[in-house]
């Protein structure tokens, strides 16, 4: 230790009340020590130029410049021109083309449900009855009056043969006695012109004449009824009362029909809403079934697709363990049937759903087939758009950065200077294979853009292209 260290020290090893003075001496010595070394550094300078003879910067310049950085190591290809369609791949969901939630169209009680969720039923098949007790008394109390209203009305439209016959024999036998009648008046009065009879008996046999006479005229006129048959007016009554009574026992029929609640059509009873012994209201649903001969694959396609969909256009789809037996590569084949102009922008949704219909593959028989699509199930759609001239490159090509994305193209080459690299901004579209659509750029087809290497490249930088047979490339 140097006597000025010796110094320095000797202070702090006094008590606390020194302690102050103790640092102001230590941060003395610090700086003393630093403009020491400064010193000697300098001295050792001047002795080395001394030695030497020359200047840093006489030094620096006898060194000669850097050496030159060799060319990137670069991989291209050739920028293409071709025509290509907007591709969209969107996930849809398997849906019925028609289903119904089967209702009751009277209130009662169930009595029967025979049928259970999951069976396959044809086309009025019950689904549920009622209970018909009431309904069955009032149809046979109203069927009664009806037979009566029917044999009313064959009566009074045919009049019976023997009522003809009465009528006929009684105006036969009203003809003769009034002829009698007449025969015995006019005897009496032969008689009495001769004096030969009492005139009292000629007054009896024209009361007997008079009376006769009459009794012809009704006999006659009942014959002729008989014989016509009833007014018009009597069978149009009869014909309207029996009609109205037809018209409510057609109406007590259609009732208990409605008792009895049938499927609508060939389909598949997916849910069962009621059971027996349960109490149903007009209206309240019996069951639920699905129609699955067609299916409809309803998929939202966003607003910025939507106008490359046209109505009736071919559509593939995927739907994964459905394995198409007609298609090679397991896909189905659907057609656009309809687009719903309406998307659920309340919910947030700018989707619009686009309706793509697909025959349904059955199998098992014809009395229990097995749908291959069923409700629920998940379908990719492949939609492609307008064909359009593109400008396309290798993916690899792009490099995406916080200012934007670009490709590094090659430089025209220029006789005795090496091969640059220039950067061109891009803005990437759709996708073909390994390549990519690039839209605000000048870049013709056959211009070279770097595929590796790329991403430590600056404008303007040398390069060297590497040969695809290069054994060197990794």
């Amino acid at each position: 230790m140097s006597v000025d260290a010796a110094r320095i020290q000797a202070p702090c090893q006094l008590n606390v009340p020194s302690r102050v003075s103790c640092s102001i001496a230590t941060m003395t010595a610090v700086r003393s020590g630093v403009l020491a070394a400064l010193l000697v550094l300098s001295v050792i300078t001047g002795c080395s130029s001394a030695v030497t003879g020359k200047s840093g910067d006489e030094q620096l310049s006898a060194a000669g410049p850097p050496p030159a950085q060799p060319p990137a190591l670069v991989r291209v290809r050739e920028v293409r021109q071709e025509q290509i369609a907007p591709r969209l791949v969107a996930v849809g969901t398997v849906r019925p083309r028609h289903f119904s939630i089967i209702a009751s169209a009277a209130d009662g009680v169930v009595e029967e449900f025979p049928e259970e969720q999951g069976n396959f039923v044809k086309k009025d098949t019950v689904l549920s009855k009622l209970r018909m007790v009431s309904t069955d008394l009032a149809l046979g109390q109203q069927q009664a009056v009806l037979d009566e209203r029917v044999a009313q009305h064959e009566q009074i439209l045919e009049p019976r043969k023997e009522d003809v016959e009465e009528a006929r024999a009684q105006h036969l036998a009203a003809e003769a006695a009034f002829a009698h009648a007449e025969q015995r008046l006019k005897e009496l009065q032969s008689l009495a012109s001769r004096g030969a009879t009492n005139p009292s008996a000629v007054d009896d046999a024209e009361l007997t004449y008079n009376e006769v006479r009459h009794r012809l005229l009704a006999a006659k006129a009942v014959f002729q009824r008989v014989s016509a048959g009833a007014r018009k007016e009597e069978k149009l009554q009869a014909n309207a009362r029996l009609q109205a009574q037809e018209k409510h026992v057609a109406w007590l029929v259609a009732e208990k029909e409605k008792r009895i609640t049938r499927t609508p059509f060939d389909g598949f009873l997916v849910q069962e809403q009621t059971y027996v012994g349960q109490w149903l209201s007009k209206g309240d649903p019996v069951a639920t079934m699905v129609q699955l001969d067609k299916v409809d694959v309803e998929v939202p396609v966003d607003q910025g697709f939507i106008s490359q969909i046209r109505i009736g256009e071919s559509v593939r789809l995927k739907i994964a363990g459905t394995p198409d037996p007609d298609s090679a590569d397991g896909r189905w084949t659907g057609t656009v049937s309809s687009i719903v102009p309406r998307s659920d922008w309340e919910s947030g949704s700018r989707s619009f759903p686009v309706i793509v219909r697909i025959e349904n593959l059955m199998k098992g028989t014809e009395d229990v087939p097995v749908p291959t699509l069923r409700e629920g199930m998940v379908a990719e759609a492949e939609f492609f758009g307008t064909p359009f001239q593109a400008t396309l490159v290798p993916k690899d090509t792009l490099v995406r950065t916080s200012r934007g994305t670009f490709v590094y193209a090659i430089n025209p080459a220029v006789s005795g200077e090496p091969l640059s690299v220039r950067r061109v901004m891009v803005q990437p579209g759709i996708s073909k294979a390994e390549l990519i659509h690039v839209r605000g750029t000048d870049l013709e087809s056959g211009t070279l853009v770097v595929t590796e290497g790329a991403e430590r490249l600056r404008p303007f930088q040398p390069v060297q292209i590497k040969a695809p047979e290069d054994p060197s490339v990794e």
